[in-house]
């Protein structure tokens, strides 16, 4: 790898380089309306996008072969376009590079419309940008192998284990526009992982081929996950667990979130996941093909889950009570330490509205889930509470439209359930004060 510290580049690589970086910069100025060049094709001093503070661009040498699988050397551009940095090896030590020269100011990392093949993660920083365009894919590599204590009737242990593509570790940082494949991988791995952040802005990516967790936010504040298509993951889509499952990221509380206009389809558990979250909104989703619930809280508060669209659920490895579209859930096994027995253990003011569930084999559940199937007093003592499921259509309910199996002080009104087994279906042993009315069915 090399270091060009004085923006100066070998005579060797200017040929290989040269269109290329003409090419990324060009079309960058160009969607941001400002010109990157001069009339010759040479880099202006100083142009950058405004607003952005430092800018890097990483691509791709033209067919500099280096030993590392694809003929394909990495390089870094500084904002004037010339090489800052250079590697032989994998994609991850030139976007490391970018992402630590950020200074504290901010700026933007440019990933050019080329596939970069990763050998680990690649760490950003605070007040950071990483933006793709259109052909830009994040590649990972298998990592080893693993044991997935569940595995689908499809998949055979062990698994191809993986590493995370990008973690965010710090504050102001979005992530947008790249294509995440996990090249088959399916345990220990991430697409984009955020840990311990105050602004979080992820949208307009696609993760295709595997990854435990796609897309995965844990112990942050402030989190936007909008517009992103997230196809076959192994165990969730959109979540706020991190892999691996025990770790001590996995199932740390996080606040303010919205999750919205995401696509999400074929998922073995949860395809949106929203665990441990405080003052959180799901709103306008798709989600398909999944094995548990779509959507679940487990546990929540103070959120809502409005205008998603929850379709065909096949049913892997049911919690007591069946899957659903939609799920409000006390599940002991989502709580740490310091969750458990405190009010944030339990799913609370909670309000599911306007969704259209169909295909699932229940549509909309409240329930409690205990470590021990035998305690049915959790069911009383555990129960979620202040919750309101109004206005939703649900069709397909081979078992039940809405099933409360435990609940205290909710509401269950002007629903529209169609071709159900049991349209309204409450035990009213381990729930109460359940408020119903208007709720139609055909």
């Amino acid at each position: 790898m090399t270091a060009d510290t004085n923006g100066a580049s070998t005579g060797s690589r200017q040929s290989d380089w040269g269109a290329s970086r003409r090419s990324v910069l060009s079309s960058i100025g160009a969607v941001a309306g400002i010109g990157l060049f001069s009339g010759t094709g040479q880099a202006q001093t100083g142009a950058g996008l405004s607003g952005t503070g430092a800018v890097y661009v990483v691509t791709t040498g033209a067919g500099q072969s280096n030993g590392n699988g694809n003929g394909t050397e990495y390089l870094v551009l500084d904002g004037s376009g010339s090489v800052a940095f250079s590697t032989g090896g994998t994609a991850d030590e030139a976007f490391q590079y970018a992402f630590d020269n950020v200074p504290d100011s901010g700026g933007a990392v440019i990933a050019s419309a080329d596939t970069f093949r990763f050998g680990e993660p690649a760490t950003m920083g605070d007040n950071t940008t990483l933006t793709g365009q259109q052909g830009t894919r994040f590649v990972a590599s298998q990592t080893g192998t693993g044991e997935d204590p569940a595995p689908s009737e499809s998949q055979s242990n062990p698994l191809p284990a993986g590493h995370d593509l990008v973690r965010v570790r710090g504050d102001n940082v979005a992530v947008t526009d790249i294509e995440f494949d996990a090249n088959g991988t399916q345990l220990n791995n991430q697409a984009i992982q955020a840990d311990q952040c105050d602004g979080v802005y992820i949208a307009r990516n696609r993760t295709v081929n595997g990854f435990q967790m796609a897309l995965s936010f844990t112990r942050c504040t402030g989190v936007t996950v909008e517009h992103n298509e997230v196809v076959n993951p192994n165990w969730y889509g959109i979540t706020s667990r991190a892999a691996p499952t025990g770790s001590d990221r996995d199932l740390r509380q996080s606040s303010d979130v919205v999750i919205a206009g995401n696509r999400v389809v074929g998922v073995k558990f949860n395809n949106i996941a929203p665990y441990n979250v405080a003052n959180f909104a799901v709103i306008g989703n798709v989600t398909v093909d999944g094995g548990h619930s779509l959507i679940a809280c487990s546990p929540a508060q103070r959120g809502t889950i409005v205008g998603n669209v929850c379709q065909d659920l096949t049913e892997f490895a049911p919690d007591p009570g069946g899957e659903a579209g939609i799920e409000v859930e006390y599940k002991e096994t989502h709580l740490r330490d310091e969750v458990a027995g405190t009010p944030k253990a339990r799913s609370s003011d909670i309000t599911i509205s306007g969704n259209q569930v169909d295909n699932c084999p229940v549509g909309i559940l409240a329930r409690t889930v205990p470590a021990d199937a035998d305690n049915t007093d959790a069911r009383s003592a555990e129960r979620p509470y202040s919750f309101t499921i109004t206005g939703n259509t649900v069709s397909n309910a081979s078992a039940a439209g809405i099933r409360l199996r435990s609940g205290n002080a909710g509401v269950v009104a002007t629903n529209t359930v169609r071709n159900a087994g049991t349209a309204v279906d409450i035990d009213e042993e381990f729930t109460a004060d359940i408020e119903q009315g208007l709720n139609v069915t055909r």
